[in-house]
């Protein structure tokens, strides 16, 4: 696969940011050719290509995680730095596909657009029910039950599927990514600006509850996937069942405090 060959896993683990550079470049070629193949589909059959030339990386990357676990030598480093890497990883392949997303959603006929991301502005429009809002909104309950909802279904994905987990990450980049182009409009006629300023409020109007709620659901679908590779090499069940464990515990309380600042910090800023 051409894709596959564009980035080896070792070079991702070597140099995160370069999967962002991957995440905007398979993410055009998705949408151009799911517009050309299934233009009344495109919204959800782009994903589906983003996750497939995404699944080859991320997958060896998932094993060398597990792989850590097993390691008795690297098995006494900090729980945090033993993980970060792919972290990084997962969260430059999100902004890849976010920014991708936002640029095709900006720079295309609205007309066009407007098909090609129409499950992504549906989305938004029933949780919002205005475009030009920047969250939400709603009480603490309410948001935090939905984004541990996105949470376990990108942990459960990951375990029964290995890589499942991307195609939850890619669908939350491509709705934030067309959200922030809505928002972006919106704001540069209120205001009277350029578009690409629209963007930088948008994208700050969210990014106190925003950033740490996608870093819950990148540790959410990579516990998923450690605990799915380790069971199913058998080894070491208990400490990697433990780390598993432990990363979606760490999840929840990042969600707990991410709702927290949506529900009562955001609205008043």
């Amino acid at each position: 696969m051409v894709f596959e060959s564009l980035i080896l896993p070792s070079q991702a683990e070597s140099k995160p940011v370069e999967m962002l550079i991957y995440g905007m470049l398979i993410t055009s070629v998705s949408i151009l050719v799911a517009q050309y193949i299934f233009p009344s589909q495109a919204s959800l059959v782009f994903l589906f290509f983003v996750t497939l030339a995404s699944v080859p990386t991320v997958a060896k990357i998932i094993q060398d995680e597990e792989a850590l676990d097993e390691d008795e030598e690297k098995i006494n480093i900090n729980f945090f730095k033993r993980h970060s890497r792919i972290v990084e990883i997962y969260g430059f392949l999100f902004l890849g596909i976010l920014f991708a997303t936002s640029f095709w959603y900006t720079v295309l006929p609205e007309s066009v657009s407007d098909t090609l991301f129409f499950n992504q502005v549906n989305t938004i429009e029933s949780i919002n029910g205005a475009v030009g809002r920047a969250t939400i909104g709603g009480g603490f309950d309410a948001i935090f039950q939905n984004n541990f909802r996105v949470a376990f279904i990108a942990f459960i994905a990951s375990f029964f599927f290995g890589t499942g987990g991307l195609f939850i990450l890619a669908w939350n980049a491509s709705v934030i990514g067309v959200f922030i182009s809505l928002v972006a409009k919106e704001f540069s006629k209120i205001h009277m600006y350029p578009l690409f300023f629209g963007h930088i409020d948008a994208l700050m109007s969210i990014a106190l509850h925003g950033v740490p709620e996608i870093i819950a659901y990148f540790i959410a679908a990579i516990a998923g996937g450690i605990l799915s590779v380790g069971l199913i090499r058998g080894k070491h069940d208990m400490r990697i069942i433990k780390d598993s464990f432990l990363m979606f515990g760490i999840c929840t309380i990042i969600l707990i405090g991410a709702a927290a600042i949506e529900a009562y910090i955001t609205p008043v800023l």
